[in-house]
């Protein structure tokens, strides 16, 4: 195992040197010193012990990712939007060398205990509840991100990124009523008050073309309580009497999408679909799926920037809207 000492008597340099180099004090070496320590270093295969330069820096280099599923049914990380995300956050993070502890359905003591016991050097809390991550921060002394949490909430140390989810069923509405469709839905994965932003964006649409519609367009299948093709099963006369439906992700218009080609309905023959998040199986299924597309990658690099920002005792921006676009493909048609 190679050791500073080692890489020291190579050098002909102090360990002093070596170990200003591993922590990025380069100022107190000369340029040239430098480069060999770091060529040596290199070649030598020298790994540094993360736990030893967490007792000297204070710093864990663990970002905590707490993510809570909400359904028991439903498994988070099967969900493509989240696999992408949490990709793209854990190559952002490499990159300034921290690394990511996914944290999964945790309460909001438990997030607190898991932060302590792995001196993480802040947290991202995704798909939490308004109370959860409410207390989490007002708990919490180092930096928080929240993920699509778009509550107004004053902290110093915290930084809300979220899209225009009611924008992206505005957008949605609009080109549903363009496309001549008046008889319209949206499938929804929970009516939850705080999370019908994009209902309400899809509704607003239609009220302002003087075409409203009620909650008996908005359809939901809460898998915490039915089983997706149960409630499909429910709801499948309501959504026949429809020419179009707009569904809260493309997850869930994939699963409706099978599910109508199964019972011989064409899509978008018989009747239009569209999706939201713009994933990458809504371009390699049949048909390509019409939905509403945000940036994931930079999302997750606006979590990182600003999570290091706020580590390094920098000035970020408190409140990130993202915007959204609409995505015209082939699972939809005008009438």
């Amino acid at each position: 195992m190679v050791r500073i000492k080692d890489i020291a008597e190579k050098c002909g340099v102090s360990t002093a040197s070596v170990s200003y180099v591993l922590h990025g004090k380069t100022e107190k070496v000369s340029p040239a010193v430098r480069e060999k320590i770091e060529k040596e270093i290199a070649e030598s295969g020298y790994i540094s012990n993360q736990s030893a330069l967490s007792l000297v820096s204070r710093s864990s280099g663990l970002i905590g990712v707490a993510v809570m599923n909400g359904q028991e049914k439903k498994n988070i990380l099967s969900d493509p939007y989240f696999g992408i995300f949490f990709s793209y956050l854990e190559k952002e993070f490499r990159k300034n060398d921290k690394y990511i502890l996914i944290i999964l359905n945790q309460s909001a003591d438990q997030i607190l205990k898991d932060a302590m016991r792995w001196n993480l050097d802040g947290l991202i809390l995704c798909n939490h509840k308004k109370d959860v991550m409410l207390q989490v921060s007002s708990q919490y002394v180092k930096p928080i991100v929240t993920i699509d949490a778009s509550f107004a909430y004053e902290y110093n140390k915290l930084v809300q990124i979220f899209i225009d989810d009611f924008n992206g069923g505005y957008i949605t509405g609009k080109y549903f009523i363009s496309a001549g469709h008046t008889k319209v839905a949206m499938l929804d994965d929970t009516d939850c008050e705080e999370d019908r932003h994009r209902w309400r964006g899809f509704k607003k649409a239609f009220e302002d073309a003087g075409v409203p519609i009620d909650e008996s367009s908005h359809f939901i299948i809460d898998i915490e309580k039915e089983e997706m093709l149960d409630g499909m099963n429910r709801l499948y006369s309501q959504m026949m009497e429809k020419t179009a439906i707009f569904c809260i992700s493309d997850f869930y218009a994939l699963q409706l999408i099978n599910f109508l080609q199964s019972k011989g309905v064409k899509v978008p023959e018989d009747i239009s679909i569209s999706g939201y998040d713009n994933i990458n199986y809504s371009t390699i299924c049949t048909p390509k799926i019409t939905t509403v597309s945000q940036n994931v990658e930079k999302k997750a690099k606006l979590a990182v920037e600003s999570m290091l920002k706020m580590i390094a005792g920098k000035e970020v921006g408190h409140s990130i809207k993202m915007p959204v676009e609409l995505v015209i493909r082939e699972s939809t048609r005008g009438l």
